[in-house]
């Protein structure tokens, strides 16, 4: 399996498909790159993109994910349940270097004992630290749980095909296990909770009316309710710990596989960026909340059918009363939760256009500020935000209905029963009534958990939908083929290659203004509009259907192929015409050429990210491809260097010699451990441009692809960088060198020079000299002093923290002159200021003055205080209404 260091990103080819829909039409190849998968996996090389990612917010990684990995491949071979049963064990050792929580019993996850050596810590300190806290558990490892959901999800396409495959019943299998066992736990909950009011506490009221007195029955009595009560506790605290680690993991492991599929997606022209955005914040969080509150559903049933049982043998048939009430109030309940979760899933598509238009205002601002747009795109945003809110006020208030009338429905089925039971004639005991009223207390949790659950689950299945959406989209076509030489690194056969520009016309429609123009030329562009998309929908499938890179034994008719040839050429534009190319491993290639020549295309052509229409392409060997324009983590300088690397501190300070960094490190604040800002605010061009040639150099892999890296540097950097960095560094390795400063050429063992998107030119420099074509003239102009008619993508950066206004570059590199600031100042991120103690009463007034002022906190306060005292007045009522009618 071959993987891509990207100067700006890894693009990973997933375990074994390119796409599921190629996954599909080639199973017997498929099968065989996921063999190679295996090995790969068993043999690691490298770590992913997601954990540099995490290296780079900061996150502990203590151990690698790797390791993590094998760890849990120790534990396969002993069972796949060993790590839950393990739990049962009365005495565990654990491992200083392991999470609590992987080796807590079953008495410590009930009550979360686990955490009493960090609350302590916590109170005895008066505050924690990163380094307080225990490293994330390997079980919760997102990449862990990624891998698990992937594989559930391949085995899913392979059977049922991309079209029908289903990811709910993928997120089902994935966390079936654990969801069977909190509702088991929650089960034990409910029935605990009825046997206390139903036995216990009917015996204890029975006990009390008696004249005679029986210490040893009542202390059983006091005994038996507490006992109900601490199963009842503890159970349900063990199925809110199952629940939210199945979150934790679902959550972890879905988000984990959006991130990387969005990695490798061939364009994101079916979705929008605000879409993707809100699928990887809100959509997880959906899954999270379904798999922690969902599972309690399954509670209600049980408790209405026991206690619908129960009254009808304490009261009779009056006793029916009450649990239809309860019974009833089921579906409205549920009905008022779907209406909430509709408004929901309506509001999604609103927040996708206000993220997509933030989107837009943050990445423009400099031409809003610049063309005073402020105004008009604050009201667009604010216009997108006023829909946005008038969605989730409604939703809100059916959401408040649910809430509110949990506890009226215990009160109404209480009068209901006892008035019909009183009206016709039946006698009521206080052991009677005080039973039947805490039996419907017991059955108010479920009734109050069923809004909650079926909002979740609903919300749940929307973002499934979109999550599906999202995997089915197509990827990049890895390039799996490798030339037949095994001394040739790069083999391209008479290629011809197109970039993808489906839905773009569609898209970029210009829409008519003017409300009176409706006549014929409006409805002759309709169906002009529509006949494109209907042509755009054809040419889609024809290329799924007749796409030169999937191998289909199934050959279509001469008259068939030309269709589908001209429907895939509409939503292709052709760039690159019968190129014809094989590089020698080892070898160092420059290749030149005007503007709009195809250089950057021949080099996405290679790294598979363009449509090959005809010939092949061959690629042997792992690439480290460096961008025109250098992308930047926001993390430490070191962190973008090693990219989720394990550190090697000879490699690392070579590749800051050969790359020119010295200079840099001596005048940044706090060394290599110095925090870059978003896209690299804080550093020159020429600081960033080398940085990303940094990273690919320390890679080490065995194809380069360098894309104009010199550009951004001054003449003697550039020099020392190409003789350091790209001849000497990388003279074993084969090289790519992309450039429009032609006296570099000059020392490449062969030279290419593209015109118009083909090869016109290729030889070493003298063979290219001698034949006194368009390269020499170009080369001859530049020794004249002329400047050559090429392409040139230099951004300066204004805006940077650490240039001063007179940028002047030293003598050694493009690095700016500034006075030494001290080492904390080299933290972008401050450390926040943390409260030691309680909580000071200043906090509580914030909190009152945000939640409307005092009158709104009186008021709030008298509800609450009017709650709690009705409920005792009730029972207080009913005893003496029982004591009135008896008297």
């Amino acid at each position: 399996m071959k993987d891509i260091d990207i100067g700006k990103e890894y693009i990973i080819p997933s375990p074994g498909y390119r796409s599921v829909r190629e996954r599909a039409n080639s199973v017997q190849h498929e099968e065989q790159e996921g063999s190679k998968f295996q090995h790969a996996k068993n043999k690691i090389e490298c770590q992913d993109a997601l954990e540099a990612a995490a290296r780079a917010e900061g996150l502990p990684l203590d151990t690698s994910v790797h390791s993590q990995l094998r760890m849990l491949d120790e534990e396969h071979h002993k069972g796949k349940y060993h790590h839950g049963l393990n739990a049962l064990k009365p005495i565990r050792t654990t491992s200083k270097h392991q999470h609590p929580v992987d080796n807590a019993g079953l008495f410590s996850c009930m009550t979360f004992s686990w955490l009493t050596p960090l609350a302590y810590k916590a109170y005895k300190k008066g505050e924690l630290f990163m380094d307080d806290v225990w490293s994330l558990s390997r079980h919760e490892s997102s990449d862990v749980n990624c891998r698990r959901l992937e594989r559930l999800w391949q085995e899913e396409v392979e059977e049922s095909g991309p079209d029908d495959a289903s990811l709910r019943r993928v997120v089902w299998i994935f966390c079936r296990t654990r969801l069977i066992i909190s509702i088991v736990c929650l089960m034990i909950t409910q029935l605990a909770g009825f046997s206390g009011p139903a036995f216990v506490v009917k015996h204890l009221l029975e006990y009390t009316q008696q004249s005679e007195s029986n210490l040893q029955y009542s202390l059983f009595l006091v005994f038996g309710i507490f006992m109900t009560e601490i199963v009842r506790s503890w159970s349900l605290a063990l199925t809110w710990a199952l629940n939210y680690r199945t979150g934790v993991r679902l959550r972890g492991a879905v988000l984990t596989m959006a991130f990387k599929k969005i990695l490798k997606l061939k364009n994101i022209k079916e979705k929008s960026l605000g879409e993707l955005i809100n699928v990887c914040s809100n959509d997880g969080q959906r899954m999270f909340e379904a798999a922690a509150v969902g599972s309690l559903l399954a509670g209600g049933p049980i408790v209405a059918i026991l206690g619908m049982v129960y009254n009808v043998i304490i009261l009779g048939p009056t006793g029916f009363l009450g649990s239809a009430v309860f019974i009833l109030f089921y579906p409205a309940m549920m009905f008022v939760s779907r209406l909430t979760a509709y408004f929901r899933r309506k509001c999604v598509s609103t927040t996708d256009e206000r993220v997509q238009k933030m989107n837009e205002v943050l990445n423009y601002i400099k031409f809003i500020k610049m063309y005073a747009w402020v105004k008009p795109f604050s009201q667009n945003v604010q216009k997108i935000r006023e829909e946005e809110r008038k969605i989730l006020e409604r939703a809100g208030y059916f959401q408040s209905i649910t809430v509110g009338v949990a506890p009226i429905v215990v009160v109404i089925a209480s009068v209901v029963t006892f008035s019909v039971h009183m009206i016709l004639g039946y006698d009521l005991t206080a052991a009677q009534a005080f039973t039947v009223v805490t039996v419907f207390n017991s059955m108010t949790f479920a009734l109050k958990v069923t809004p909650f659950s079926v909002k979740s689950l609903s919300e749940a299945s929307v973002s499934v939908d979109r999550f599906k959406s999202l995997f089915l989209m197509e990827e990049v076509h890895m390039i799996k083929k490798k030339p037949a030489n095994p001394h040739t690194a790069i083999e391209v056969k008479n290629a011809t290659l197109a970039w993808d520009f489906s839905h773009a016309s569609v898209q970029s429609s210009p829409k008519l203004t003017p409300k009176v123009k409706k006549d014929k030329k409006v409805t002759k562009s309709k169906k002009e509009k529509m006949k494109l998309q209907n042509e755009g929908q054809q040419a889609v499938l024809a290329e799924q259907k007749g796409h030169l890179l999937v191998d289909n034994d199934d050959h279509p008719s001469p008259e068939e192929e030309n269709k589908i040839i001209h429907l895939v050429n509409l939503r292709l534009q052709r760039t690159l015409y019968n190129i014809d190319l094989e590089i020698e491993k080892g070898k160092l290639v420059g290749i030149c050429g005007s503007v709009g020549s195809g250089k950057t295309s021949l080099i996405s052509a290679i790294l598979g990210q363009m449509t090959l229409l005809e010939g092949s392409i061959a690629v042997s060997g792992t690439f480290a491809y460096v961008a025109q324009q250098a992308w930047i983590l926001n993390a430490t300088l070191r962190d973008n260097i090693l990219f989720g690397k394990e550190y090697d501190e000879e490699r690392y300070n070579m590749v800051l010699n050969d790359c020119c960094l010295r200079p840099d490190l001596a005048i940044l604040p706090n060394g290599d451990l110095t925090e870059i800002g978003e896209r690299g605010a804080n550093l020159s061009g020429g600081q960033r441009q080398r940085i990303s040639l940094a990273r690919a150099l320390y890679s080490d892999r065995s194809i380069y692809i360098l894309d104009d890296p010199l550009s951004a540097l001054d003449a003697h950097v550039g020099n020392h960088i190409f003789n350091s960095a790209i001849r000497k560094h990388l003279k074993s390795k084969t090289v790519l060198f992309i450039t429009h400063q032609l006296q570099y050429l000059v020392d490449c063992d062969e030279v290419i020079f593209m015109k118009e998107g083909c090869i016109t030119e290729r030889g070493s420099h003298e063979e290219l000299m001698n034949l006194n074509g368009d390269y020499a003239t170009i080369f001859n102009n530049l020794q004249l002093g002329e400047t050559p008619h090429i392409e040139i993508s230099i951004k300066k950066n204004t805006n940077s923290s650490l240039k001063r206004p007179q940028d002047k570059s030293t003598k050694t590199g493009s690095v700016k002159k500034e006075k030494v600031v001290k080492k904390e100042e080299g933290q972008l991120v401050q450390l926040e200021e943390k409260g030691k103690g309680s909580v000071p009463w200043s906090v509580y007034g914030v909190y009152i003055q945000a939640a409307g002022g005092p009158i709104a906190f009186l008021v709030i306060m008298t509800l609450f205080v009017l709650n709690v005292g009705s409920t005792a007045f009730s029972n207080w009522w009913l005893s003496f209404w029982i004591k009135q009618g008896s008297g």
